[in-house]
């Protein structure tokens, strides 16, 4: 249970600053200048995602007193860009609705973080 603690202080934190980005993403897209759909991407998800990477990398770090790694940041990059377009893909195609796609987001990025750092053998 110790090593839960350190990773759902830093998440919490990551899904904190992610939905700060996320309403302040909005804004500026419904500010009025034209935004395409892949400008809509970016700023209202993927500026969020990475703020809330960082936030968790350096979070994380500080409350377990170990340092992911660049190799290991790079991972949780990737794992979290690529779920992310997936969710946003289901959305767009009208597959998933957007609330139950941002749970399914945060649950898979949640349970599979924890995962990839069990197999870092950080924890």
């Amino acid at each position: 249970m110790r090593d839960w603690l350190p990773y759902t202080a830093a998440f919490g934190l990551a899904l904190a600053s992610a939905m700060g980005g996320y309403f302040i993403g909005f804004m500026i897209v419904m500010s009025g200048t034209s935004f395409g759909m892949a400008g809509f991407f970016v700023v209202t998800i993927l500026l969020p995602l990475a703020v809330a990477l960082a936030v968790f990398v350096i979070s994380y770090s500080a409350f377990s007193d170990q340092w992911i790694g660049w190799t290991g940041g790079l991972m949780a990059a990737a794992f979290v860009f690529v779920i992310a377009f997936i969710c946003f893909v289901l959305i767009v195609q009208d597959l998933l609705e957007e609330v139950p796609a941002a749970i399914l987001l945060a649950v898979t990025i949640f349970v599979g973080g924890r995962f990839l750092l069990k197999r870092a053998s950080l924890d």
